[in-house]
């Protein structure tokens, strides 16, 4: 639910807390040379712990895993709290709250329960006033909720501007295939009657080439008009159905454009968007292709890597057309291709294409395809 840009700004907090805490127990004069050490190392071992728990994504994978190391980290924090009563101790005490209600998609209420008990040994060794303690720690977890609940009522709507894009792309498809079905009936219409009626005049002027030559010209003449008028409703009704008129449409800029401006609708997400305009002169089928592509790696980051940032490169050298999609997600150390990145695959291929995806936990996720242009 944090998007990479407020999960940096969190660990970016939590370093500084952590080397508030080191100075404090170095600068500690109560403690022996041995406790301090003790101490650090204590500290340098809960940052371990949560590392562990955050690359190997213990809360979906190992639930009994991630309960444990989260209770000893409580537990080491709330030692911290009792031993310096510093505000970075207080502070930092607050991050596994943080973990459970804005990172993991499930509060684990029995892990809440013993936070609070924890944080009232704590203020109760520490002979803190309990009641104002009490009332600073539900303030506190009121106001991570609520971030918890905007979080998720964000996310929602980034996947609903995601659903729409992908309905107003097919619904102009759909207009499309309404519009060339259209103009096939007027081909058979106009262009039709005036075959026929030029096929009939045809035959009438060679019946009455010698037995009356005059009305034959005329009969000649009637058919070079009906000749030309269907040349211009053939040409009018070819131009349109050609992949080239269609291209003016629905071009793939614009309706990767109409994607972009529907998603950035809810005000947190921004894309930047690098056009060669040499694309639309391709086949509908490639540009068709590199815009479903594109959606899905989109849609995939927002869905998946929680990415607030785009970057999307699309060229066409004399050789071959270049794909490129970034996005700043929390990415991942081992890709699990879904059911969209299998498609991307699939899409590629039919084209002759090749694409690549790469990744790296926190650093965002990268598509990158090459399509052959004759």
């Amino acid at each position: 639910m944090l998007n990479s840009k407020s999960m940096k700004m969190a660990l970016a907090l939590k370093a500084v807390l952590v080397s508030i805490i080191m100075y404090e127990i170095v600068t500690d004069h109560r403690l022996s040379a041995g406790m301090k050490a003790v101490c650090i190392v204590g500290i340098v071992l809960m940052q371990v712990n949560d590392v562990i728990r955050s690359r190997y994504r213990l809360s979906e994978c190992h639930r009994l895993l991630f309960i444990v190391s989260m209770v000893i980290n409580i537990a080491a924090i709330g030692i911290y709290m009792e031993l310096f009563n510093s505000v970075a101790t207080s502070i930092y005490f607050t991050f596994p709250l943080v973990e459970i209600f804005l990172i993991g998609r499930k509060i684990q209420t029995g892990i809440v329960v013993f936070h609070f008990f924890v944080y009232l040994a704590a203020v109760y060794v520490s002979k803190t006033n309990v009641q104002n303690a009490v009332i600073s720690y539900l303030a506190t977890l009121l106001l991570v909720y609520l971030f918890r609940g905007i979080s998720l009522e964000r996310e929602k709507g980034q996947l609903l501007n995601a659903e729409l894009a992908e309905a107003h792309a097919e619904l102009k498809k759909v207009t499309i295939v309404k519009e060339r079905t259209r103009i096939a009936q007027e081909m058979h219409d106009s262009i039709g009657h005036s075959l026929i009626a030029l096929r009939m005049h045809l035959e009438f002027a060679e019946n009455m080439m010698e037995a009356d030559p005059q009305r034959a010209g005329e009969a000649l003449a009637k058919a070079h008009n009906f000749s030309q008028k269907s040349i211009k409703e053939l040409r009018k009704a070819v131009a349109v159905l050609k992949d080239k008129s269609i291209s003016s449409q629905i071009e793939l800029e614009e309706l990767l454009q109409d994607m972009i401006e529907s998603l950035q609708k809810s005000g947190n997400l921004k894309f930047t968007l690098n056009f060669d305009k040499e694309v639309e002169s391709c086949e509908q089928n490639i540009r068709n292709s590199i815009y479903n592509s594109v959606r899905e790696a989109v849609t995939n980051g927002l869905k998946h890597g929680k990415a607030q940032q785009f970057r999307i490169d699309i060229a066409k050298s004399s050789e071959s057309i270049r794909v490129i999609v970034e996005d700043n997600g929390q990415g991942c150390g081992q890709i699990k291709k879904s059911h969209g990145l299998e498609g991307i695959e699939e899409r590629m291929s039919l084209l002759n294409g090749k694409v690549s995806f790469s990744s790296e936990k926190g650093r965002g996720f990268k598509l990158l395809a090459e399509i052959p242009v004759l």
